[in-house]
């Protein structure tokens, strides 16, 4: 499956699942995310919960989406913050 992007891109489900993770990191809220993805809230709340289910999002003591250290090290190897 391609998906496209706020910037008229195509990605997929990989890509998808990085730029989640970079804005997350970067203190992008969920709202902003959606954005990007041409407002599809579906498609981004499934990442984010998958993504939690596997340990690389959590909320942090601010209520807020924070990467994790797994998902650091993922960012870290292949050079996405």
């Amino acid at each position: 499956m391609m998906l496209r992007n706020s910037y008229g891109k195509t990605i997929t489900e990989v890509q998808t699942l990085a730029y989640i993770l970079r804005f997350v990191s970067e203190g992008k809220t969920e709202k902003q995310i959606i954005e990007v993805f041409n407002g599809d809230i579906k498609l981004v709340r499934t990442w984010i919960e998958t993504l939690m289910e596997i340990h690389f999002i959590a909320m942090n003591s601010f209520n807020e989406l924070a990467i994790t250290q797994e998902s650091k090290n993922y960012l870290d190897k292949f050079h996405l913050q």
